[in-house]
């Protein structure tokens, strides 16, 4: 059975952390996360334990009940001292999509595959896919990637049909030459709002990968969604350098079915330039696609 190395048992209590580079540093019983840009977070230890039943996830595959996932303080740290090959195998083996990330060789758990989670990715791939019966879009799904020394998968993501390869810097690394997806989807539930923004702005729409993104964070009250904040970002909006949403809102709900907004409340457009952004200079937009509207 494989261990969790050095710093077995650690979570995240004060803030979210996705930067591509982190460092971590013992001193006594706490570590701190220092990133490139200059943040600090403070990691503060389980019993053991808890740490065993945690790893199981890691080990065998086993969300085990007595882990208490649903009271970490998300992300938190699952297992250290993993190679990249290690991390795809086991989220192969294990079919983890969009619950884990890779950085610098640590794995952290930052969503848990709950049942709202996954409607809401599903609900918005066939929103699109409902508007491209051509499928001149296809869907990717939770693509993995790796950029430097970090690793992530959306919730889901679409590109082009036939784009083509890239010259360096693919979406699975720096050896790589799979072109990165025009459009991801992410969406937290348990994932904190702090860390979601930031994976899209830091991550998914630096130069050279996606181009639009769309953010959801699912907002619980007790055991229900009480409330839904949406965010559409595209790499062309940028006011003094800085990456704004295109577009924003929330809405409430009554439980977590039954959303209390009307048909075309709230919509999202995604220009149809942005969704074939890469393709080649003599490629046309296929006159059926209007701009996406979600």
């Amino acid at each position: 059975m494989s261990t969790l190395g050095n710093v077995s048992g650690y979570c995240n209590t004060n803030s979210s952390m996705s930067k591509e580079k982190a460092l971590l540093v013992r001193h006594q019983e706490v570590f701190s996360i220092i990133t490139n840009s200059n943040t600090t977070f403070q990691l503060s230890k389980y019993n053991s334990t808890l740490a065993k039943f945690r790893e199981l996830w890691w080990t065998q595959g086993n969300i085990h009940p007595s882990a208490k996932w649903e009271e970490a303080s998300l992300p938190c740290l699952l297992i250290s001292d993993v190679d990249w090959e290690k991390f795809t195998e086991r989220t192969d083996f294990f079919n983890v999509h969009g619950s884990w990330e890779w950085i610098n060789g640590n794995v952290y758990v930052y969503e848990l595959p709950l049942g709202p989670h996954e409607t809401c990715v599903k609900g918005i791939e066939r929103l699109i896919n409902l508007k491209d019966p051509e499928m001149t879009v296809i869907g990717l799904g939770a693509t993995r990637t790796r950029a430097g020394n970090m690793g992530k998968e959306a919730d889901g993501s679409f590109m082009p049909n036939f784009k083509p390869n890239v010259n360096s810097n693919g979406r699975e690394g720096p050896d790589s030459h799979l072109p990165w997806p025009n459009l991801v989807i992410e969406v937290a539930s348990l994932e904190r709002e702090a860390h979601l923004l930031d994976a899209v702005k830091n991550y998914w729409l630096r130069p050279g990968r996606a181009h639009d993104a769309i953010a959801v964070k699912l907002v619980r009250s007790d055991t229900i969604i009480s409330r839904i904040k949406v965010w559409h970002f595209c790499t062309d909006n940028r006011t003094l350098g800085e990456l704004v949403p295109v577009t924003e809102f929330g809405f409430e709900t009554l439980d977590d079915k039954q959303i209390l907004i009307q048909p075309q409340q709230f919509t999202i457009n995604i220009k149809t330039e942005c969704l074939f952004h890469g393709m080649p200079s003599d490629f046309l937009i296929p006159a059926l696609i209007p701009n996406l509207l979600l």
